[in-house]
């Protein structure tokens, strides 16, 4: 049976509904970010897949619960659908603990200790089904589990923005903030909660809530917006020299020396091997260009390896090699960003590559400010 609403029951459905067809559309977009990347296989991006599982069971939570809280009279129905609302609200928790339990992440936390507190989670849903929800019973453990994986998600989170930079950060911030007002709205908007008040106050604090949750979509809307793939954490360590390479005569048109590279009482095995300049690449590349129609992606050489992408069309005459320490899933997408940059920017250079006759140098080397903008970007 339909209950009758209201005036101010009705503003506030109205209010809900935007609130939960703002956060519907945020579900879609992180998934939409993590399948954008997902061919790039990058560990890191699995925390797209976390936010967008998290935020799919507490949206489809709060329809349940509006929907309950404004059109529903009839008991026994209600009692199913406040605990069906109130288990998804738990697992939106579960589901972000769970998805990033990655050796990747142990740097920002304690996998043992995220472990423990995923099975943990599952306690409220276990009494959800046992006790009727007014039951004090169901209140105290649902409040505390809540608050203490509300807690350790926000740790996770600032722990993650210190460790990153550039406009991963700057995204992360906002997802942040943007959750912190997603879940203080819950303790305003659930009836766990709120009927433990007069009723004079219920209708101030949803309001609270549902402003909150409104703003604390958005805020998390702006941080998705473009989010740039997430490359593993010491990726910028791991970067020792650019090289880019005129495939017709092997010399480097381009190159650029990382910081590692800077510290002269480091990495002697790569120094010796380019110490004559670009000698030490030019013979590796004399030696792939005889491999007949096979092209080569990788090399390992003492203690580094030369990742190889190749140019494609107008730049067909362009090798682009990096040397790396160690082998990181980011390097490549690093790489092809840099193939991307490069013909872009320089398209009708390359078109008439032929043409410059030993002053590429000169017309490349502004790539520098390109190049630092692509790392500042990630």
């Amino acid at each position: 049976m339909l209950s009758q609403l209201n005036s101010v029951q009705e503003i506030e459905f109205l209010l809900y509904l935007t609130a939960i067809i703002l956060g519907f559309q945020l579900t879609v977009y992180f998934f939409y970010r993590y399948y954008k990347n997902r061919d790039k296989k990058l560990p890191l991006n699995r925390i797209i897949l976390s936010y967008g599982f998290s935020y799919l069971l507490l949206i489809s939570a709060v329809l349940i619960l509006t929907i309950n809280r404004f059109l529903i009279s009839e008991s026994l129905l209600k009692e199913i659908l406040y605990k069906l609302g109130y288990i998804l609200i738990v697992f939106s928790s579960t589901a972000f603990l769970y998805f990033i339990i990655m050796k990747e992440f142990s740097r920002v936390i304690n996998l043992n200790l995220l472990k423990l507190l995923t099975i943990i989670s599952i306690i409220p849903v276990v009494i959800f089904i046992i006790f009727p929800i007014s039951e004090i019973a169901i209140i105290l453990p649902f409040a505390g589990i809540t608050i203490i994986c509300s807690i350790y998600i926000v740790i996770f989170q600032i722990q993650l923005i210190k460790t990153t930079r550039g406009e991963i950060k700057q995204r992360n911030v906002k997802i942040l903030f943007g959750n912190i007002l997603n879940i203080s709205s819950l303790f305003f908007i659930l009836e766990i909660f709120t009927n433990q008040f007069q009723t004079g106050l219920i209708d101030i604090l949803l309001f609270t809530g549902i402003i909150l949750l409104i703003s604390g979509l958005l805020i998390a809307s702006f941080g998705v917006y473009g989010f740039p793939a997430f490359y593993e954490f010491r990726w910028r360590d791991n970067l020792l020299r650019l090289f880019i390479i005129n495939r017709i005569n092997n010399t480097a048109i381009y190159s650029y020396d990382f910081p590692q590279v800077r510290d002269k009482g480091s990495h002697k095995d790569y120094k010796e091997l380019f110490s004559s300049g670009i000698t030490g690449i030019d013979n590796i590349l004399s030696d792939i260009s005889n491999t007949k129609g096979e092209r080569i992606h990788k090399i390992k050489q003492a203690d580094f390896l030369i990742y190889l992408e190749y140019g494609s069309d107008y730049a067909s005459k362009i090798t682009y090699s990096l040397v790396v320490k160690e082998n990181l899933k980011s390097n490549r997408y690093f790489l092809r960003s840099i193939q991307n940059q490069f013909e872009n920017f320089y398209k009708e250079i390359l078109t008439g590559f032929d043409s410059l006759k030993g002053s590429e140098k000169a017309f490349f080397s502004s790539f520098d400010i390109i190049l630092k903008e692509i790392m500042r970007r990630y």
